[in-house]
């Protein structure tokens, strides 16, 4: 089976369990959005195992996960969690072997990097419209810049990214804006035609940004994939990498720019 029928095949079975999970909300979606933060922080600290960097993983994950959820849940002892996350840094000094500073700091940029956009994406949730146009705007710009830069992709972008050319990326763009506006028409009374344009163009820049700076570790790190855990699409987060550069920027938007403008 050709890479491009697995990813078709996984797409198809795995955008409506997202959309589900999403437009239910509630602890569906909770367990979804803690799940995608899991799996991509595990990734993310595995990858630079290949440059001989070795965070706690697991310990990681187990303060990301509390965070996540003191977060949502209990806010007022957010910060004291935050405090208690620092326990990493002596906990590294005590290690036998495999030591380094750069593990505990690898670990924190991970709680910025991944948790926190994924803490935003549940607290964006609970207007699941927001979440129904953040995925599917990344998805057209994913799908778009890909068949844009295949038929008339001539100049490279980049070296981080070889197969990304201007051509693709203008045509990722240019559909991102036009599919976010064609959402507005199904869902006036909550996405307006301003919040289209702005949305379209935020993610039409940050998700490919996203995906930039993911594949920027890859090349670091000497990976092809964050992990093979999809069929035809490799990793969580080579998946979700455009989505959480993008959500920090879409959540501020929403909750203290839209109304200003509308």
């Amino acid at each position: 089976m050709s890479e491009n029928s697995k990813r078709i095949i996984t797409g198809a079975a795995g955008i409506p369990l997202v959309l589900l999970c999403t437009y239910y909300g509630g602890y569906p979606f909770f367990a979804f959005t803690l799940l995608l933060e899991i799996l991509c922080l595990y990734e993310f600290l595995k990858m630079f195992e290949a440059r001989e960097y070795h965070p706690l993983i697991y310990f990681s994950i187990f303060i990301s996960v509390m965070l996540f959820v003191t977060f949502i849940f209990f806010r007022e002892y957010f910060v004291y969690f935050i405090l208690l996350s620092l326990i990493l840094f002596p906990v590294e000094f005590f290690r036998r072997e495999k030591r380094s500073t750069m593990n505990p700091s690898l670990s924190f940029f991970g709680f910025v990097y991944i948790t926190f956009p994924f803490v935003l994406m549940y607290e964006l949730g609970k207007r699941y419209e927001y979440v129904f146009l953040l995925f599917l705007l990344i998805w057209a710009g994913d799908i778009f810049a890909y068949f844009g830069g295949r038929k008339f992709g001539k100049t490279r972008f980049t070296k981080i990214s070889p197969n990304k050319t201007v051509e693709g990326l203008i045509s990722g763009f240019i559909f991102t804006i036009i599919t976010s506006i064609i959402f507005h028409f199904g869902f006036r009374e909550t996405i307006t035609l301003t919040d289209s344009i702005i949305t379209g163009v935020l993610i039409g820049i940050l998700g490919p940004a996203g995906d930039l700076f993911e594949s920027f570790l890859k090349r670091y790190t000497g990976i092809k994939d964050s992990s093979g855990i999809i069929p035809g699409h490799g990793g969580v987060l080579d998946r979700f990498d455009s989505l959480i550069f993008a959500l920090p920027v879409v959540y501020i938007y929403f909750n203290y720019i839209k109304e200003l403008l509308n």
